[in-house]
Order: structure tokens, then C-alpha cells, then sequence
């Protein structure tokens, strides 16, 4: 047989793996969609893209704790800033009874 000959038997041979690949992998897609459906698959689809990113932040949690309360308190510090101060405020002014009897006295 020639080299083009033997070329071509190659493509043929390599034609018929890719196409029996592709039939196993689609009668398992069909397979699978005829068990779950399209719904099924949508929804675990979408419950694995969720897990992900949430497995993921779950070991840097775990990971880092003290830098996660770290920022967790600053945050916590961030919303409550206003009525820090307002409290400070109260705290280190001079009450206004004690300054009505400096002025009466």
C-alpha cells in the first residue's frame, strides 16, 4: 500500500475512535437526560456552581480565622461608627449639670 493509502486508513481509523467517543459520550447525555431531565440537570448544574466558590471561601476561612474576624470586626466597627462616637461624645463632655453650677455658683 502506498503512503497516501496508508494515510488515509490512519484518518479513517482515527475519524472512527473520535466518532465512537462522541456516541458514548452523547447516549450518556441522553441517557441522563432521560433520568433527570432538563430541570434536573439545570438545577444541579447551578447547586454545583454555587458549591464551588462556597467550598473555596469555607477553606480560606478556615485557613485564616484571625485575619476573617479581623474584618469581620472592622466591618462590624464600619456600620456601627456613628453611634460610637455619638457615645464617646457623651462620654468625655462635661456633663451639663455639672456646667449650670459652675455658671450659678
Amino acid at each position: 500500500m502506498s503512503a497516501s493509502g496508508r494515510k488515509v486508513e490512519e484518518l479513517r481509523a482515527a475519524r472512527d475512535a473520535a466518532r465512537a467517543a462522541f456516541d458514548t459520550h452523547y447516549n450518556a447525555i441522553k441517557a441522563d437526560m432521560e433520568e433527570r431531565g432538563l430541570a434536573g440537570r439545570i438545577v444541579d448544574e447551578s447547586l454545583e456552581k454555587v458549591r464551588a466558590p462556597f467550598d473555596e471561601a469555607v477553606a480560606v476561612i478556615e485557613s485564616n480565622p484571625a485575619v476573617v474576624a479581623g474584618t469581620l470586626g472592622a466591618l462590624v466597627l464600619w456600620f456601627l461608627k456613628t453611634p460610637i462616637v455619638a457615645w464617646f461624645e457623651t462620654l468625655l463632655s462635661p456633663d451639663s449639670d455639672q456646667e449650670e453650677e459652675t455658671d450659678n455658683g
